[in-house]
């Protein structure tokens, strides 16, 4: 693929292929990242025993990945509308920097034994992480075209291959002499070159920038330029041709109205307060019940997967800690690699002749997914051999994977282009204030209440207790309680299902009746001459109607 002219790219070598490279590996190092404290959590434990002198580390270790989700969420909406007056890729580089300098002093925090310093470090990621995440998407879908799906799915891909590295790099690093330290601060280095070539990127892009037209599309001028030749042929012009293209100006005089009408609403978002913008934002109704299905997903994944290993041993599944913690880690990282960029590959099967149709075929596959992943995760709850148990909540997870492109374009497309990136922002907060962030807790909480005798210690050859063991019925029902969260998922997709098709066929109805006042005979004409250069690329086999 060449480099596509609607992204501003003044150098012709910085191919669409390679931006997406780059923006791949530059998603994958922060996800690698993410993954050093829960793949090191005993010596971060031992960190913070030392460091604060406490007998009880585990809920300050917790604080650290609440202070980096914090730093993330509260950042991500200041820099999704910051990108109205900064040059998008100028600010994903200042964030880097950020990044950068407090990777290192996370590391710096071991030296000083100071656990102040590393949540400090930690919170600041976030904020430096939260600058590329609010650009990035919507960027990817404009540089995918009519592959955006695939290409936001594979994006995605590296937030369970980064994990996935990540939990083994932070492990290796605490073992060894350099200590997570190390982890941290080679870290730093590799993110050095990716914050430089944010600096130098060519793209001129902005998300409120409307697309120009493709080569190839048919402009007003052109229309109008035919129009005037076929009324001077006097050999064999059909009348017909005549009327087609009367039509098809009148048709784009509309869109040209629709289009400046979008171009104030572009121009408005970038001179409008964050609070304002917010306000744009949170008055979508297919935004927000996206965004709290999105939650309620996470927050079922999240919450099931913090107690995974516990919940494994109490099922008497494994004997030791760290072999059910791998064994679950590995299989649901297959699961992400494999769901997530099915996920797009299945938006990108599809031809749309609108947004508003792309919207609601992604609702529609969000829902369907998850449904079937609550089925399969719901009835492993109640399987009592291993291996069956693992192929049906895995299962579960994948299917739950493959909503993760539906999920996040469901979030840009259903609101006006200029609002994406900060649209992005406003998603993940409400995804981390109502999902991964209460999951647990509430979680733990049910578990704890139902069944008490398996809070307490395991012995020190690993079986459970014989009060633990009579309570593994309770357990299966946390288990069970924690999958029906994706119930409040469901429910959110097929409202915001039947919102956007109302949406979809109300536009739709518009523009049949601007079909219906101009008149035409362009389809008989086309089905006498099989003259088909005017259709939009990729619409060949859509009823006129529909592609209007």
């Amino acid at each position: 693929m060449s480099r596509d002219p609607r992204l501003g790219s003044t150098q012709a070598w910085w191919t669409n292929e390679l931006a997406f490279t780059f923006l791949f590996f530059l998603n994958l190092l922060n996800y690698i990242d993410r993954g050093i404290i829960p793949g090191a959590a005993e010596e971060f434990s031992d960190f913070v025993a030392h460091s604060l002198g406490t007998s009880s580390p585990d809920l300050f270790v917790g604080l650290l990945q609440s202070a980096f989700i914090v730093g993330f969420s509260l950042a991500a909406i200041v820099f999704g509308h910051v990108i109205h007056y900064v040059a998008p890729f100028k600010m994903v580089g200042v964030g880097l920097v950020i990044w950068i300098i407090a990777t290192a002093l996370s590391g710096l925090a071991h030296h000083v034994a100071s656990y102040y310093l590393l949540c400090i470090a930690r919170m600041l990621s976030g904020v430096g992480e939260a600058s590329f995440q609010c650009v990035a998407p919507p960027f990817i879908l404009d540089l995918g075209g009519d592959s955006g799906g695939r290409w936001v799915a594979v994006f995605y891909t590296a937030i369970p291959l980064g994990t996935a590295i990540g939990y083994p790099w932070g492990a290796l690093f605490a073992g060894s002499p350099w200590t997570w330290a190390g982890g941290f601060w080679i870290e730093s280095f590799l993110m050095l070159p990716f914050a430089v070539t944010c600096f130098l990127l060519p793209f001129t892009w902005r998300p409120e920038r409307a697309p120009i037209e493709e080569d190839g599309v048919r402009t007003d001028g052109d229309l109008k330029i035919a129009a005037k030749e076929a009324s001077r042929d006097k050999n064999g012009t059909d009348s017909a041709e005549i009327q087609s293209l009367t039509r098809h100006d009148a048709l784009l005089r509309h869109e040209q109205e629709v289009s400046v009408a979008d171009a104030e609403a572009q121009f408005e978002a970038r001179h409008m307060s964050l609070l304002r913008e917010a306000c744009v934002v949170l008055r979508r109704p297919v935004f927000l019940l996206n965004a709290f299905g999105y939650a309620a997903n996470t927050g079922m994944m999240i919450g099931a997967s913090t107690f995974s290993s516990k919940i494994m041993l109490d099922f008497g599944f494994f004997s030791s800690e760290s072999s059910a913690s791998s064994v679950f880690g590995i299989a649901l990282s297959l699961a992400g690699l494999l769901g997530t960029p099915l996920g797009g590959v299945l938006v990108d099967r599809r031809h749309f002749h609108s947004e508003e149709a792309k919207l609601v075929f992604l609702l529609r596959q969000s829902t369907i997914f998850a449904t079937l992943g609550c089925i399969c995760s719901s009835l492993s709850c109640w399987i009592y051999q291993r291996e069956l148990f693992l192929v049906f909540f895995v299962a579960g997870a994948l299917l739950l994977f493959v909503c993760t492109a539906s999920i996040n374009m469901v979030t840009m497309l259903s609101v006006p282009p200029a609002n994406r990136s900060f649209a992005i922002g406003l998603c993940t907060l409400i995804m981390h204030a109502l999902g991964d962030v209460p999951s647990p807790i509430i979680v733990g909480a049910i578990l704890d209440t139902l069944a008490p005798d398996c809070a307490a210690d395991m012995k020190k050859d690993g079986k459970v207790s014989p009060e633990c063991t009579a309570q593994v019925s309770q357990v299966r029902l946390t288990l069970f309680i924690t999958c029906m969260w994706l119930l409040v998922a469901i429910l959110c997709w097929v409202v915001g299902y039947v919102v956007a098709r109302r949406e979809y066929h109300r536009h739709h109805a518009a523009h049949r009746y601007l079909y219906l006042d101009c008149g035409s005979v362009e389809g008989e004409k086309m089905s006498r001459s099989g003259d088909r250069s005017s259709e939009v690329p990729g619409e060949r086999n859509q009823p006129l109607l529909h592609r209007i």
